[in-house]
């Protein structure tokens, strides 16, 4: 048996603070990470609601094996086309997603139709082989590599007594699988249920999240300094602003998102009369002035979850 060593563990407001103050050296790593995540669940469905009230229910059933002391590992977790899932009801789910009780049946039952939840008897199964099923190791890579640079952040702020390397956390995510990606749900969900609500739709979040990952990578790409390295949240959201490159047009955003263009044409309208988004002459778009008054309490409500996640990962690791 491993022993135990309480005085090595992080805790996540250390996590928090590192976030914060270091935002400009890793925030590319994160929108890229997030919008990975996105642009592989709109593929299982072409619908993120649907595909985030699938994972709400294996998160669930997740969390009832894990009081069983019941663990899999990435291997086993993916050895069964189907998964029987605890049961719900759409009243839970519908206060969760702060959707109207109708929204969510017309989803869930979409879902039953594409056989992607079906019921035998009283048993309910998830059935993994009724969709587009994009197993999460790409993500678990991006994943563990993002977690490693925070843990190389941590040491340098001496509140670690090692870098954790991407090797590592992804090793230990593949052998604790089902209890990892469990945290990981219990992250994502709840932090892609706020942006929805922020946004008062996930696509409008989504859309809004291309154009800040293609205007940071310009602004990165571009700027490389150490005035940049030196900024916090609030101050770097400004200098992107205020030194953005190329925007994307909508035949772009419909592209690198894979929604119908006259979805996103509809979206784009929706996100510049809320001020999120501005355009230029040639029809590109960016992140408008507003966007740091308005979306920063957001990222940062949001980073207290995604630091919870980040310390127990890497505890698992070096206690």
């Amino acid at each position: 048996m491993k022993k135990i060593n309480l005085s090595k563990k992080i805790e996540s407001n250390e996590v928090y603070n590192c976030l914060i103050n270091n935002y400009s050296k890793i925030s590319t790593d994160w929108i890229y990470h997030q919008w990975n995540w996105l642009n592989q669940n709109y593929d299982a469905f072409n619908d993120l609601i649907k595909y985030f009230i699938s994972i709400s229910l294996i998160r669930d059933t997740l969390k009832f094996y894990q009081t069983l002391g019941l663990f899999y590992n990435y291997d086993d977790y993916y050895s069964y086309d189907s998964l029987q899932i605890d049961k719900f009801s759409i009243s839970s789910l519908s206060k969760e997603f702060n959707l109207p009780k109708e929204t969510m049946r017309r989803k869930l039952i979409e879902l039953e139709k594409s056989k992607v939840i079906r019921r035998k008897g009283k048993k309910i199964f998830f059935d993994r082989s009724a969709f587009n099923l994009i197993k999460p190791n790409n993500q678990i890579k991006i994943t563990s590599k993002y977690l490693s640079k925070i843990s190389n952040l941590l040491f340098k702020e001496k509140k670690l007594d090692k870098v954790v390397s991407e090797e590592e956390i992804y090793e230990k995510i593949k052998k604790n699988f089902s209890k990892i990606w469990l945290w990981y749900y219990e992250f994502q969900i709840p932090m892609m249920i706020k942006w929805r609500t922020f946004f008062d739709d996930i696509n409008s979040f989504y859309i809004w999240g291309t154009c800040a990952l293609n205007q940071t990578y310009n602004e990165n790409n571009k700027n490389i300094t150490s005035e940049i390295e030196s900024l916090v949240l609030d101050q770097y959201i400004e200098k992107v602003l205020n030194n953005s490159g190329s925007g994307l047009n909508v035949m772009s955003i419909s592209e690198m998102t894979k929604i119908p263009r006259a979805t996103v044409i509809r979206k784009i309208k929706y996100l510049e009369d809320e001020k999120l988004i501005k355009s230029n002459l040639k029809k590109q778009y960016y992140l408008s002035d507003f966007t740091p008054f308005k979306v920063t309490p957001t990222i940062k409500d949001n980073f207290k979850l995604k630091s919870e996640f980040i310390a127990k990962v890497i505890n698992t690791i070096i206690v």
